[in-house]
């Protein structure tokens, strides 16, 4: 887990920090690839849309990686689920639910005034050798 200001030049040592884990735990660079490009695009959002701080949390369960991104502060401008036409900013969340097994929003402006995007995949992880 990494909390760090909800800025877009955070972003990148968001993504660098979900790339460390993921080469340690041995997923493909396939997956790798899909799950920095999710994770950018909803730490963009979080440095785009939040007021505070984002909070980014990866986790590894079996073959399933789930990263997890909250963001402090209400929004500035639409929710996950806004209902205007799509501009060049609005496309993000759609290509995190291309990529992604599952997503799920939360909008969590009633406890801590901010939003929380999830999303899932299964991986593809090293097969050891037996002894």
């Amino acid at each position: 887990m990494i909390t760090l200001p909800a800025e877009k030049s955070q972003v990148r040592t968001v993504r660098r920090f979900v790339l460390a884990h993921l080469n340690r735990w041995g997923v493909a660079e396939e997956d790798q690839d899909r799950i920095e490009l999710i994770v950018g695009e909803l730490a963009g959002n979080s440095a785009r849309h939040g007021r505070a701080d984002m909070t980014v949390h990866l986790s590894l369960g079996g073959r399933d990686v789930c990263v997890d991104v909250h963001d402090t502060g209400p929004p500035t401008r639409s929710c996950p689920h806004s209902t205007r036409p799509r501009d060049e900013r609005g496309r993000g969340l759609g290509i995190v639910g291309h990529l992604a097994d599952w997503t799920h929003w939360t909008d969590t402006r009633h406890q801590r005034h901010g939003w929380r995007a999830r999303a899932g995949l299964r991986v593809v992880l090293p097969v050891c050798a037996a002894a």
